[in-house]
């Protein structure tokens, strides 16, 4: 049965009956309740696709990775898989004001042809060719939406796990690049750590507004 936790009705009766500070609506798999209780706290739309594409083309993506004083441009991000995206946690914690909800992807696959673009002190950005397509064993994505009645995952920030290093294959599109690129993975957890940190909002908020509730970003 679904149940609708409207979050402003429930921060004033817990002052008379005292309910457990996290509360959980709805059944993980209850997307149609889950975007109902959003929608009783905030101004999204729970009437959604219900859908999203196996695999879709985005163009001219931009991502920055500040510890390599770097940035990406993905000219054509081709997204697979991330239809197999699943709620893991959805749940309103009272005393904080916030509602958490997770969002597990498997196996999301990324495709690209990109342009890295090396910041460098005193000197011209230098620019470099490559295609690459990468295969996530697990990206987690989790935001917390704060504040009763105007909870809004236009801004809210998302944080992307990158629960495991992901199969990839890159190809460099000239011996400049294939001169530039490092063979040496050690740090790749931290690329890969500041790549979602672009990416997480993305993801989350397409798979939120064609699933869940609309909220028009």
């Amino acid at each position: 049965m679904q149940q609708l936790f409207v979050f402003a009705a429930l921060v004033v009766a817990c002052v008379a009956v005292a309910p457990p500070s996290i509360v959980r609506p709805c059944k993980l798999t209850d997307y149609r309740c889950i975007g109902h209780n959003l929608r009783a706290n905030s101004v999204c739309n729970p009437y959604v696709y219900g859908s999203v594409p196996s695999e879709y083309r985005m163009t001219n993506v931009r991502f920055d990775a500040p510890f390599f004083n770097a940035s990406y441009v993905d000219k054509t991000l081709v997204v697979r898989n991330h239809n197999k995206c699943f709620v893991s946690e959805f749940f309103f914690n009272v005393q904080r004001d916030t509602a958490v909800l997770s969002v597990d992807c498997p196996h999301l696959d990324l495709e690209s042809n990109r342009t890295l673009i090396q910041h460098n002190s005193k000197r011209e950005d230098t620019e470099y060719q490559y295609h690459i397509r990468a295969d996530y064993p697990l990206i987690r994505l989790t935001t917390n939406l704060r504040h009763a009645n105007r909870l809004d995952l236009c801004s809210a920030f998302v944080f992307g796990e990158v629960t495991e290093l992901p199969n990839f294959f890159v190809n460099p599109l000239d011996n400049a690049t294939n001169n530039f690129l490092s063979r040496d993975l050690s740090v790749m957890n931290i690329y890969e750590r500041e790549t979602f940190f672009y990416r997480a909002p993305m993801l989350m908020r397409y798979f939120v507004n064609n699933y869940i509730c609309n909220f028009r970003c």
